[in-house]
């Protein structure tokens, strides 16, 4: 019988699911921290299970748990509270505690707009979490918790802010013996982002805070001895923020042995990596890295705040090439004043990048960001058009629109995004692969681009994602 259950909801479409197939980070920690702690955890992740809600719910029932804690991301919001909901509704004594970078950005407004939560978790949630369940099984008070807001006498209470994890080292290795096994595995080296990209929250802070080189190589060893993956990813913003690091790691891998056992890939900046790095993480096994470029045109890289320029762009995308590394580049279409000529100009450059995978997303604007102040303050053409947080997501959504490019005209300019950058580098087969694998989004995009009546509720919707 578990005290506590850890939930990531179910995809609000089941379509939506085909993205995910990693165990979740945040509640291998979360769970590890509570094990450590002496707390009887279950772990239900419904998108890497592929769960309906109906099953999230059963499967929540059958713990025998009180406690639950739900991770979401905005446009799970609505849907984690479904579950929340039906969660109370099965079990009327069950306590929800919310958390994630929603909750995190927008504290009072989630509590405000989703009564079936009774606590929310701010920032970094493993001390929180740990601290919250232990007042909780003894009746304590919450007040001297911190990153903690909850209900008191009829009204929303936000305590003192909880500073950021410093020893990153003394984090248990996620608890993915509560997971079924999985072939890819994530890790990070490192939290938090110093840049100031405008699409961008910095949920994890904006100050760089390292684990260990020995810490990482003892946590990739225990991976491939405990769960005999064919891959780890680093979910680090940006995994060459210091390359001396990024070298040592690199060498570690290899005098372990581990870069013979499993394969791993990165992500980082064009300006923070080049030949000599890549050639090392190639050889320490790491085949795939992973770009933001988000625009062909330096004008725009200058107003998002992207500190980038499209030739560092070019020479990153070279020199990971010529080290044998496969390339991934992410692009958004709907930056602030964007115009079509823009969007075509992007679409060529990153047609003439032929990267190894690609995505062109549009433009989210999330809470805790710079682009949501614009969206919601009708500054940099944007118009929002959905007050439904469920519609904030960069591929199936329908958050906002340019003034000058209503929402169909930049759906349309995705698809065509993606017929070019495969077509005209004669890529026949991998287009017909992306389009099998994503084959029910990519028919849910073109119905909601042919049917769905865009900006259905456009009326007040900045004043509605306002903050409470």
């Amino acid at each position: 019988m578990s005290e506590v259950v850890l939930i990531k909801t179910a995809p609000e479409r089941i379509l939506q699911g085909q993205w995910y197939h990693m165990p979740l980070l945040s509640l291998g920690y979360l769970a590890a921290v509570l094990e450590r702690n002496g707390v009887e955890v279950t772990i239900i992740d419904a998108q890497f299970e592929r769960l309906t809600l109906a099953q999230t719910v059963d499967r929540a029932r059958e713990t025998g748990a009180t406690i639950f804690g739900i991770t979401a991301m905005t446009h799970e919001v609505r849907r984690a509270h479904e579950v929340a909901a039906a969660i109370k509704e099965a079990m009327p004594d069950a306590t929800i505690v919310i958390g994630g970078p929603h909750a995190t950005a927008l504290p009072i407004k989630t509590m405000e707009d989703f009564p079936a939560f009774d606590y929310l978790v701010i920032g970094e949630g493993e001390a929180t979490i740990v601290e919250l369940i232990s007042a909780l099984k003894q009746s304590g008070e919450l007040d001297g918790v911190k990153g903690l807001a909850f209900r008191k006498n009829g009204r929303i209470v936000v305590n003192e802010e909880r500073g950021w994890i410093e020893d990153l080292d003394s984090l248990p290795f996620p608890a993915w013996h509560l997971y079924p096994q999985a072939k890819a595995y994530p890790i990070f080296t490192a939290r938090g982002c110093p840049f100031k990209c405008a699409f961008c929250m910095r949920v994890l802070g904006t100050k760089v805070r390292y684990r260990s080189t020995q810490n990482i190589v003892n946590e990739i060893q225990w991976l491939s001895e405990n769960f005999h993956p064919s891959r780890f990813v680093a979910q680090d913003e940006t995994f060459t923020m210091n390359l001396r690091r990024a070298h040592n790691v690199a060498d570690s891998i290899i005098e372990q042995g581990l870069h013979k056992q499993m394969k791993w890939d990165i992500q980082t900046r064009v300006d923070l990596a080049d030949y000599n790095i890549f050639r090392r993480l190639r050889e320490a096994g790491c085949d795939l890295v992973g770009l933001g470029i988000e625009s062909g045109n330096d004008t725009i890289l200058q107003r998002i705040g992207k500190g980038v320029t499209v030739e560092q762009a070019k020479k990153a995308v070279f020199a990971a090439k010529k080290a044998g590394l496969m390339t991934s580049a992410y692009y958004i279409i709907g930056h602030p004043n964007e115009t079509r000529d823009d969007i075509l100009k992007t679409i060529a450059f990153a047609t003439k990048l032929n990267t190894t995978e690609v995505v062109f997303g549009l433009m989210v604007p999330y809470p805790g960001t710079e682009i949501y102040q614009m969206a919601i303050n009708r500054q940099g053409g944007y118009k929002v058009i959905s007050g439904d947080w469920s519609d904030f997501d960069k591929h199936l959504g329908n958050a906002l629109e340019l003034e000058n490019l209503n929402r169909r005209s930049m759906e349309l300019l995705q698809v065509r995004a993606y017929l070019t950058f495969y077509i005209k580098n004669l890529r026949i087969f991998d287009l017909l692969r992306y389009a099998f694998e994503k084959r029910k989004a990519i028919l849910y995009m073109v119905y909601k681009i042919l049917f769905v009546r865009h900006g259905r509720s456009i009326v007040h919707n900045e004043a509605k994602l306002q903050e409470g």
